[in-house]
């Protein structure tokens, strides 16, 4: 429990089928949390609504008054205006693309709310909290369905004036290479991003490379996911290992663009394909040390997130406070 008289926030981490929620203080202890279903309209924006709700119920399971409520952070799975307070686009939760997330939830709360896409809330939070609580400049890759991420200087989560600044899943790691969502060729994103890792895979597979993969995949492979590659690259599967190394291979390509241009003090890689562990971590630190000589960057220094699922959650809670330092 909260010491007495001590302000919180409540932290929201939507997505489309689940949403976290949790009651944070200053200090980054995590009060209360709790899991509930996202849910969906193909035109109204139910999932802001039922964060709206979810906040009193957070609060009450962690005995806290609603007076001691400093405001309501919401991390959103796409690109938003954190000052309008409006979600631009949200692939996963279409219906609210174009939504006022701050008027919607902040008139059914009565308190302040603030919004940022949800890479930018995952980098915040392992900022102030995770891996990074030690520097003030960092860089961060979430590694999952896609790949964002967020630049940290000066201990601020940056975005730039077009919120582009830490869309590092958009660096072109491979001219005229898989299509990506955005419409290009040859993304980070369209390259390690799940579907990408499983079009390699499936196309060794095809070609002949024989794999345990084969019989786990089950029988057109539509059970494959990068974590039974990274499973099947732990047991020693050539084809997995390889599907890993060139995954690692790209995102160290794209690190070194991002270590000249940010200069950071240090690398934090989360998200659920950043778990594979060494079989990832490997091939991207030798491809950094072999191609970023000029920096002199130090390899180990770039390390796997710490707040696992919930830097979503944290980083949301994380945006009241910082924005309560800045008034």
């Amino acid at each position: 429990m909260a010491p007495a008289g001590r302000m919180v926030a409540v932290g929201v981490d939507l997505g489309g089928t689940t949403f976290n929620a949790g009651v944070v203080t200053p200090d980054g202890e995590l009060i209360a949390e709790q899991s509930y279903d996202t849910p969906r309209s193909d035109d109204e924006p139910l999932a802001l609504e039922a964060a709206a709700c979810a906040v009193g119920g957070i609060m009450e399971q962690a005995a806290i008054k609603p007076d001691r409520l400093l405001g309501v952070g919401v991390g959103i799975p796409g690109p938003v205006d954190p000052r309008a307070g409006i979600v631009k686009q949200a692939p996963n939760l279409h219906e609210l693309d174009g939504a006022n997330a701050v008027e919607i939830i902040s008139g059914q709360t009565g308190a302040p709310v603030h919004i940022g896409n949800d890479a930018f809330c995952a980098t915040l939070a392992e900022l102030r909290w995770g891996a990074g609580r030690d520097v003030e400049n960092l860089v961060m890759f979430t590694l999952g369905t896609g790949v964002g991420g967020g630049i940290a200087l000066d201990n601020q989560v940056r975005r730039g004036p077009r919120q582009i600044m830490g869309e590092v899943g958009h660096i072109i790691v491979e001219p005229g290479g898989r299509r990506c969502g955005c419409g290009n060729h040859g993304c980070l994103e369209a390259m390690v991003g799940r579907d990408g890792m499983v079009d390699r895979a499936v196309r060794l597979m095809e070609q002949g490379m024989p794999s345990l993969l084969e019989e786990r995949s089950g029988p057109r492979h539509e059970k494959l996911t990068p974590r039974m590659i990274s499973e099947a690259a732990h047991d020693g599967d050539e084809l997995a290992i390889d599907v890993m190394a060139t995954a690692g291979h790209y995102l160290g390509v794209a690190l070194c663009s991002c270590i000249v241009l940010a200069d950071p003090d240090l690398i934090v890689l989360g998200g659920g394909i950043a778990a594979a562990g060494d079989v990832l971590f490997e091939p991207i630190r030798r491809t950094v040390r072999h191609r970023s000589m000029i920096s002199g960057f130090d390899v180990s220094r770039i390390v796997p997130a710490e707040l696992g699922n919930q830097a979503g959650m944290y980083g949301a809670a994380a945006l009241v406070f910082d924005a309560q330092g800045a008034e």
